[in-house]
């Protein structure tokens, strides 16, 4: 029996892939399938065959890893990243160890190419064997009817602001929104050839706002596969405006409730749905794999610095990454942070496992270890957008 595992190209093209994943997903492919969950990946015009892991057997598919990737811009340095999906194995061939030969090769590709993190979403223990842990803590938060109507009167209480459903046509709207998004010390760094197909994955709408004047005040998409309909991203140009922005979309989802992924550093729709929001829960997004720990912690680090008072404070710690040993001193000083190489003993040393959720996650025992003034440090702000996920 004949195996090759490699990357895809010119081994599958992307009918047999896609027909593969649809298959193997349960998927019938009219009307559910990856073309239409995810169009910014599996387009043939976006050749996903490119970025997957393949094991053949006599030169059939037999499994398939998808590693696609994108880049976040945080307080002005690029994290170049990974999305791990169309984690695949055909069901009669599955305890070969296929699955495991194409992660290990993908997570081997990352390391040649330099990328700083990877995302996937899954069962936890599922990828912990590989390196991932669940972290990037967001917020999501519950919003009623009754919630708006006690505080404002009524849901829109004639603020004049409008939502419009965009097309792939609206580019002016479009071009407001991406304009918008990387006014911001966090935003995704989005292809203007894909945008429209990111923005309306996983079974999305994006919205623009307008005010009373008719000029553009913000936007929010809004969606999710399986029924399970989330706000995935919402803004306004001015924050003053954010309660107006909100009533607006609510308006024009036209359900009693709804609910909204906000992270912290989306200052603006963090703080007021804390305030009028009928409940809130933080939980970690997905699950990462940091292989450039010095890059992505200083990053996030200056972005939480943006909008939480950090404690003075220093400290030494060796990571035993998947991607090698690094050696850091953190400090605090005046609320300023810095993230540099470290020569020295250092005082805490944490496994890639620990490391992972000691900086980005919302609860781990090791926590409890570093000293107080790390609370306000920890976790970090590292996130992937709803609509940016593979």
């Amino acid at each position: 029996m004949e195996i090759y595992k490699g990357i895809g190209e010119g081994k599958v093209d992307n009918e047999t892939l896609v027909d593969f994943l649809n298959y193997v997903f349960g998927m019938n492919g009219d009307d559910t399938s990856f073309y239409k969950l995810l169009p910014k990946l599996y387009k043939p015009e976006y050749h996903p065959e490119k970025y997957n892991f393949i094991a053949t057997e006599d030169g059939r598919l037999r499994a398939s890893v998808g590693a696609y990737p994108f880049s976040i811009s945080v307080k002005e340095t690029v994290l170049k990243g990974i999305g791990i999906g169309n984690v695949a194995v055909h069901p009669m061939h599955r305890g070969k160890g296929y699955m495991k030969e194409c992660m290990n090769m993908a997570l081997d590709a990352m390391k040649e190419n330099g990328v700083d993190f990877a995302a996937l979403g899954g069962r936890r223990q599922r990828y912990s064997y590989f390196g991932f842990e669940p972290a990037g803590v967001c917020g999501a938060f519950n919003l009623y009817k009754h919630n708006l109507t006690h505080v404002y009167g009524s849901v829109n209480d004639d603020t004049g602001y409008k939502a419009k459903k965009l097309s792939k046509d609206d580019t002016k709207e479009l071009d407001a929104i991406k304009a918008l998004s990387q006014s911001r010390d966090y935003y995704p760094l989005r292809d203007n050839a894909s945008y429209f197909d990111i923005v309306t994955s996983w079974c999305a709408n994006v919205y623009s706002i307008n005010d009373e004047r008719n000029n553009f005040a913000g936007y929010f998409i809004y969606g999710g596969d399986e029924g399970a309909a989330n706000v995935m991203e919402i803004d306004a140009i001015d924050s003053k405006n954010a309660s107006k922005v909100l009533r607006a979309a609510f308006e024009e989802i036209g359900q009693d409730e709804i609910n909204l992924d906000v992270p912290e550093f989306n200052v603006a729709f963090f703080e007021l749905l804390s305030d009028i929001a009928e409940g809130v829960t933080l939980s970690n997004t997905e699950h990462f794999y940091v292989l450039n720990f010095e890059k992505v912690i200083r990053a996030t680090l200056n972005l939480k610095a943006t909008y939480a008072n950090l404690s003075d404070g220093e400290l030494t710690v060796e990571i035993e990454g998947k991607a090698g040993t690094e050696k850091l001193l953190i400090t605090v000083k005046n609320g300023i942070p810095t993230v540099e190489p470290f020569n020295g003993d250092c005082e805490y040393k944490l496994s890639h496992r620990a490391a992972t959720g000691v900086f980005f996650s919302l609860s781990v025992p090791e926590k409890k270890l570093l000293p107080g003034f790390t609370r306000s440090w920890f976790p970090l702000p590292l996130n992937t957008l709803g609509a940016d996920n593979c």
